[in-house]
């Protein structure tokens, strides 16, 4: 179980770079929440055969942690993982939270109902918060 379930894209430099600051936030302040990671461009097809058991595992997740992070790079406005997560965390009534790493990223459309609460990826303190 963890405290926050983050879901990024992997093969963006700007969102791995930000993947590894988080878990070194992690490992240096205990107060930080416990985490767990979901690569938005996995080689597993959002349609194809094997997407159902890996739905089933990451809907565990999702309602395992208190909250969702999203971190929106170039490509995250296109995810179909991305726009599923926010849905599966909105039916499990989590907070959504979402950080954009490059200003010109745009959000994916998931985003607009989730009324996300939006942080400052250089913060680590708004992640330690309870909610926004």
């Amino acid at each position: 179980m963890s405290d926050l379930f983050i879901s990024y894209q992997a093969a963006d430099p700007l969102a791995h770079s930000f993947q590894v600051q988080l878990r070194e936030w992690a490992q240096k302040n205990w107060a930080f929440p416990t985490i767990s990671f979901h690569d938005q461009c996995l080689p597993v097809q959002f349609t194809g055969t094997r997407a159902p058991a890996l739905k089933r595992q990451i809907r565990k997740e999702i309602r395992q942690s208190n909250r969702i992070l999203i971190i929106i790079s170039r490509e995250t406005w296109q995810s179909e993982w991305a726009d599923w997560e926010i849905a599966m965390a909105r039916q499990a009534d989590k907070q959504v939270l979402a950080v954009k790493l490059d200003n010109t990223s745009m959000s994916p459309l998931g985003l607009l109902d989730a009324e996300p609460a939006w942080i400052d990826p250089f913060d680590p303190a708004a992640l330690m918060q309870e909610s926004f």
